[in-house]
Order: structure tokens, then sequence, then C-alpha cells
């Protein structure tokens, strides 16, 4: 396992991206967000993509970009959907930190803070069913981001990391 690469996941609203921006800084790593890649190589938001061309492009876009990270030092912040694939786990080759948050605070972060996020279908809470088993065989680590406290988060990872550093 890389030591110096971190990989977040867990569903939409769980945390990653401003969770993962402030561990990159205080790591001095690279931050990427791989939602935001697959948009910059598509030319379009998220739910763009799904509408147009379905939730399978999103995978594959995902896949393709992990699979030329070559970068160490770095904090990426996963699409929820990482864990649909089982062998996208072989593509997280480094710490795999499980952002882990209840339903009812997912739910309301999604309303007030990500408008274009939304599960088509299917409830949040069917979903973290869904997943749950799913997220914690990828992970190394699971994070509750359950406070609105994110350096809490970010402290919790760096304690977690203190502890596997060699």
């Amino acid at each position: 396992m890389n030591k110096n690469k971190i990989y977040l996941i867990g569903l939409a609203g769980s945390g990653k991206t401003k969770v993962g921006k402030i561990l990159a800084e205080r790591l001095n790593f690279k931050f990427i967000d791989i939602n935001t890649e697959i948009e910059k190589n598509a030319l379009m938001f998220l739910d763009e993509i799904v509408n147009h061309y379905g939730e399978k492009t999103i995978n594959n876009a995902e896949i393709d970009i992990l699979s030329k990270l070559n970068d160490d030092n770095i904090v990426v912040a996963c699409n929820d959907g990482i864990v649909n694939t089982r062998g996208n786990k072989k593509l997280l080759d480094g710490i795999v930190i499980y952002l882990d948050v209840d339903n009812k605070i997912l739910e309301k972060r999604l309303e007030e803070e990500y408008p274009k996020v939304s599960y088509q279908d299917i409830s949040v809470a069917d979903l973290a069913q869904k997943r749950f088993l799913l997220y914690r065989d990828f992970a190394t680590h699971i994070i509750s981001n359950n406070s609105n406290d994110i350096i809490k988060t970010v402290d919790s990872i760096l304690d977690i990391l203190q502890i596997n550093k060699y």
C-alpha cells in the first residue's frame, strides 16, 4: 500500500472534496477531484453526462483517470460510484478512507449544498444501504464526517496517518 496516495470514498455530500482539499493542503500534497476532472475532460457537468450518455460513461472516465495517476503525494476525491465495480479496488493503490455520514445529514447536505446531485429512482437511505458494505470493503479506514467541523474530520484522518507511518 502506497502511503503517499490517499483516496476518499463515500456518497455525494459525504465531504470528499471539502475534506480532501484541506487534507491535501495540510500534507502539502496535490488534490485531485475525480468529478472535476471528468467534467473538464467532457466539457459537461456530471448530471449532463449522465442524462446524455449514462452513468457508465462516468464510471469509465473515472477508471481512465485513476489508471493514469502516477503521482505520489496526492489526495484523491473519488466519484461516489467507484465501488460499483469490484475491479476498481485495485486502482486505489494507497490509503482508502471511507467518509461515513448519517443519512439524514447527507440528505440535508444534498439539498443545501449540492442541488445538481440527485440519485435517480433511489433514496439516499436506500443507496447508502446498498453501498455500505462496498465502501467498507474498499476502505482501509472509516471516518465519520457527521460534524460540520471539517477540521475535526481532517484531524481524525491525520491521526490515522500518523499511526500508519513507518
